[in-house]
């Protein structure tokens, strides 16, 4: 199940998302035993990808901090006020039970329609 971050962000601005990842024990995974990050922006209304943002590989971190602006922040549907997005990051680590380990991990957050005037 997403996080509902409970903010919103207006379009065509930029917001940081820091990102902490946990084992299977509730212990921090250590950056020497992450493989690979990646993440992905999705319309939650629609489903699709926003702006290209599929796979997006980050540097290996714990914390990692995810960088959205501009056309990732973009209202998609014109009559909309605010849309819901969804930001999915995907981690490849060693654990203590399992080599190549996969953690999923979701957020979700709202995009306000930038008004004029």
């Amino acid at each position: 199940m997403a996080i509902d971050l409970e903010f919103s962000i207006t379009e065509n601005s930029s917001v940081a998302i820091q990102a902490s990842f946990t084992d299977e024990d509730g212990d921090t995974i250590s950056a020497s035993l992450i493989k690979s990050i990646k993440w992905t922006l999705k319309d939650v209304f629609t489903g699709r990808i926003v702006n290209d943002r599929e796979d997006v590989s980050v540097d290996v971190d714990n914390p990692v901090y995810i960088f959205l602006s501009g056309d990732d922040l973009k209202i998609i549907n014109r009559r909309n006020k605010t849309e819901q997005k969804e930001l999915i990051v995907n981690v490849i680590y060693d654990s203590k039970y399992k080599t190549n380990a996969s953690l999923s991990e979701s957020c979700l957050f709202k995009v306000s329609r930038l008004t004029s005037g």
